[in-house]
């Protein structure tokens, strides 16, 4: 082998060994919520990909709502990991106290335009029954999987 293309392959080695390792740093970065929120890391194990993410959660008798999806109208990937800050001022009103927060999760299996009311076709929608409880605590992340497919229903699980 001569000496240039030796070179060439040390360069191209050393080229890949970088990107990977830059790579492997990016997927080892963990979303810091501030003070003042918390982080939902949302891991999707399903079997589609899904349109939304609906979430609703209280907090004693604060009752809320959010979703989750694509700008771009495209549906959210099934393997996706989601994170989803809450804020003490703009999702929780100020709310000193979320130890008792509860959230429970909807899947809408086809994309269908977001509302404020969460109205959404019932051939699409996917209530997960059983609700998440948290002791939550602002500053923190928590970290739920949600698994399952749109024949046997979706399960939410709180990672301990």
């Amino acid at each position: 082998m001569n000496r240039k293309r030796a070179r060439k392959i040390i360069a191209v080695v050393i080229a890949a060994v970088f990107i990977a390792s830059f790579a492997l740093y990016g997927c080892n970065k963990t979303y810091k919520p501030a003070d003042d929120e918390i982080a939902l890391q949302i891991t999707l194990d399903t079997k589609e990909d899904v349109g939304l993410i609906v979430y609703d959660y209280s907090v004693g008798e604060n009752e809320f709502s959010g979703g989750i999806s694509n700008a771009d109208k495209s549906l959210i990937n099934h393997n996706d990991v989601i994170i989803q800050p809450l804020n003490k001022q703009q999702d929780f009103n100020n709310l000193s106290d979320i130890e008792d927060l509860t959230i429970k999760f909807t899947i809408v299996t086809e994309y269908v335009d977001p509302n404020y009311d969460n109205i959404y076709p019932e051939e699409y929608t996917k209530v997960i029954e059983t609700p998440i409880a948290l002791n939550a605590h602002y500053g923190e992340s928590y970290f739920i999987t949600i698994s399952g497919d749109q024949t046997n229903g979706y399960q939410a699980f709180l990672e301990e």
